[in-house]
């Protein structure tokens, strides 16, 4: 247990690696918090970082292998044990997804700290396929997340998206919460107060074709595939640069489609958020697209590279229905598209001038910068927290 005088927070998270919780611990340790991680880990296609936090391990999970998940949690509950001396210091436990939750709670449990029980802060911000079955699974899966979210003082979702469309509906939760948007963070150093005062892009009209990009981990197959379908179209208009890794159950399938056209480039894992403006400030375009679970957890999301890409004032291309879209379109960030995108999207690149892209591009590069840059936001999650902490 570290000795410290800030106040400590026991974090629980499904894996170690991910960036929303490397971006999350960051955050809580700049705003005040001595972090103490409760953490799995899951195996993928990318460099491996040490976590910058004290960190407990709890085993390898896999993504979307329930089953199997349940018995790593079981085996992880004798850890817990022995750490409860620890987690009896808690003032407050930030756990990322319901599973965790229940962690948590058992974690919480084991300590019996004087006083009562440190305040739980769930955050939810991905609602999965399995939670919305109407079978048995589905029910049961619900269930055990109303019983956490009874217990659960502050919810954090990334969306409201999600608040309108799942746990107000569905879930019919009333309790207080927080907004953290995917937002860049940090983002001191990495953009100028004004970014788009430096931005060098060439574009069509100086002879090389209009730079798309895509960054992040690839778990939509059908957006690669449209992105593969527009490449073949435009072989001298269109550049795409991918750069991330494939993730979920397609992962394969994802990989075949990234290879062998000129045009289509993919270049691997990146470091977030150093390799930010390099990667921006190279596109025209910031593809937004999600279908990974269309019409339920993809419409309802507003993705990480939304918000970079507004840091870095690149123009969005996402589809008008989500509220990804209704994002792009009250924010003017970008051009919104309908249904079949095998027709809208050819559509636009095929009539699209550079005027048209300059007279967008600026009006990105108008856009305040906290609507892309996270600090703000942290600041006012620590202070809830800290006021759930004292009572």
């Amino acid at each position: 247990m570290p000795e410290t005088d800030r106040p400590l927070l026991a974090c629980f998270a499904h894996e170690r690696g991910d960036a929303r919780v490397r971006k999350r611990v960051a955050a809580l340790q700049a705003t005040g918090w001595e972090v103490l991680g409760y953490m799995f880990h899951r195996n993928r296609d990318k460099v491996e970082e040490a976590p910058f936090w004290e960190n407990v391990e709890l085993g390898i999970t896999e993504n979307r292998k329930y089953l199997k998940r349940a018995f790593v949690f079981l085996g992880s509950l004798p850890r817990l044990w022995k750490h409860r001396a620890a987690l009896r210091q808690a003032q407050a436990f930030y756990v990322v997804n319901t599973d965790n939750a229940l962690l948590a709670l058992a974690a919480r449990w084991m300590a019996r700290r004087p006083g009562g029980p440190a305040p739980l802060v769930l955050e939810l911000a991905d609602v999965q396929p399995a939670m919305l079955g109407q079978g048995m699974r589905g029910r049961l899966l619900r269930a055990v997340e109303r019983f956490v979210l009874l217990r659960t003082a502050l919810l954090v979702t990334t969306s409201p998206g999600f608040v309108k469309n799942y746990f107000t509906p569905l879930q019919q939760f009333t309790g207080p919460v927080f907004l953290l948007e995917n937002k860049v963070y940090p983002s001191t150093g990495i953009a100028e107060a004004n970014p788009a005062a430096s931005l060098t892009r060439e574009t069509a009209r100086e002879g090389r074709p209009w730079m798309i990009g895509l960054f992040g981990a690839f778990r939509c197959r059908r957006s690669i595939q449209l992105i593969r379908q527009l490449a073949v179209r435009f072989p001298d208009r269109l550049h795409f640069s991918l750069r991330g890794y494939p993730s979920g159950t397609d992962a394969a399938g994802i990989k075949s489609l990234l290879k062998g056209l000129p045009n289509l480039e993919w270049g691997g894992a990146y470091q977030y958020p150093g390799d930010l403006a390099d990667l921006y400030r190279r596109i025209d375009f910031n593809w937004t697209f999600d279908f990974a679970d269309a019409g339920t957890n993809s419409a309802w999301l507003l993705p990480n590279r939304l918000y970079e890409g507004g840091l870095f004032a690149c123009p969005a291309l996402a589809e008008a229905t989500t509220e990804t879209g209704r994002w792009v379109a009250s924010h003017t960030t970008g051009w919104t598209f309908a249904e079949p995108l095998e027709e809208s999207l050819p559509a636009f690149f095929e009539s699209l001038t550079e005027t048209d892209w300059r007279k967008q591009q600026a009006a990105c590069a108008g856009l305040p910068r906290s609507l892309s840059c996270g600090e703000q936001d942290y600041a006012a999650l620590s202070a809830v927290i800290r006021k759930l902490a004292d009572g």
